[in-house]
């Protein structure tokens, strides 16, 4: 069974990723703050990142790259509600392995979830 961490900050689109991940038999650990990934993932490694851009205290964006430089290879979806000029390749050049913009159908979060979990 894949285990899918989910950082996002909304609690609404929290539960909504973690009941489409677990409707598709993955185990869902969700949290609220980067910083709580950065002290979990060592201790629970995952098969799939979710990642919101705009987290508080640590920016998604530099979250991905924390990650990155410590060898973490765990393959990431950032999510996010911004429309900025070049972000696909900004996100993808932090190491990111796919962007979705919010509001997202959840057939396509999942079938993005299983193309990066089959990677």
């Amino acid at each position: 069974m894949p285990h899918v961490m989910v950082v996002e900050d909304d609690a609404l689109v929290r539960r909504a990723i973690a009941f489409c991940a677990m409707d598709s038999h993955w185990r869902v650990t969700t949290l609220c703050d980067g910083r709580e990934l950065g002290r979990m993932i060592e201790d629970e490694p995952a098969d799939l990142l979710l990642i919101d851009l705009g987290l508080p205290h640590v920016d998604g964006l530099a979250l991905v790259e924390e990650l990155r430089a410590r060898g973490n290879n765990t393959p990431v979806l950032v999510i996010t509600a911004q429309e900025l000029p070049h972000l696909r390749e900004i996100v993808m050049g932090a190491g990111a392995n796919d962007l979705l913009h919010k509001p997202f159908d959840p057939d396509d979060l999942l079938q993005r979830m299983r193309l990066l979990l089959a990677a």
